[in-house]
């Protein structure tokens, strides 16, 4: 069986150290797709489109702001997680995530995708002040960012990797005055994707059907992938 992945950034490096079987082929879509819902919806239709000579599609995107909702594969099954977004794929399920973020819903998340591809709120900063100068960029920065107050590490790495991720939590949470913690990830929803397991948070869509999406809940012709 011929597969291919389509997914983000923010998890290559968890998706590819599953050990993939050479079957499968990945495209991880560019990082700051997520900012633009509309667009990364189309892009992630463009690349299903182009995916109709596979025998099974798989995503490994979250609902991302809906951007996966009414996308379709006209001749080829997907399976995609029931995840709000790369945080809960991280963390092994919404349920997971729902309970953290009980303790504390101020929190901010990162993964070492996320801090390898994704936009550093510290770096930001640095890209206002040289625009608008110091108090209009402190003035956006804490729009965007004042309602946190905990940087949370989602931990999927090991060694020199995370050495430089705490590092890099480490500096943008000072800047903000941010507690710091770190929570160990989990990735057997995203392994249960990839292996097309018989799981109730692994969707399968039906040739021909589109992924639709409520708030809270998927709805998928249930299928053989």
């Amino acid at each position: 069986m011929r597969i291919k992945l389509i997914g983000c950034q923010a998890t290559k490096n968890e998706v590819t150290g599953l050990g993939l079987p050479a079957t499968v082929d990945c495209e991880f879509l560019d990082f700051s797709w997520h900012a633009f819902p509309d667009e990364l919806h189309q892009e992630i239709q463009r690349r299903i489109d182009a995916s109709q000579n596979y025998d099974l599609i798989i995503l490994t995107y979250g609902r991302c702001s809906h951007a996966l909702a009414g996308l379709v594969s006209a001749s080829v099954p997907m399976v995609v997680p029931a995840a709000h977004d790369c945080v809960s794929l991280l963390l092994g399920s919404d349920r997971r995530r729902q309970q953290l973020s009980a303790r504390n819903p101020a929190v901010y998340y990162f993964s070492q995708g996320w801090l390898k591809y994704g936009r550093d709120p510290y770096a930001e900063y640095q890209e206002y002040l040289e625009k608008y100068g110091e108090e209009d960029a402190l003035y956006l920065i804490q729009t965007l960012y004042g309602k946190y107050e905990e940087a949370v590490f989602i931990r999927t790495c090991e060694g020199e990797t995370l050495r430089q991720c705490r590092q890099q939590v480490n500096r943008i949470a000072g800047f903000f005055n941010w507690k710091v913690s770190e929570v160990p990830g989990d990735l057997a929803l995203l392994a249960a994707v990839v292996n097309r397991e018989l799981l109730p948070d692994v969707i399968r869509v039906a040739p021909g059907n589109p992924i639709i999406v409520e708030e809270g809940n998927w709805y998928a012709d249930q299928g053989k992938c």
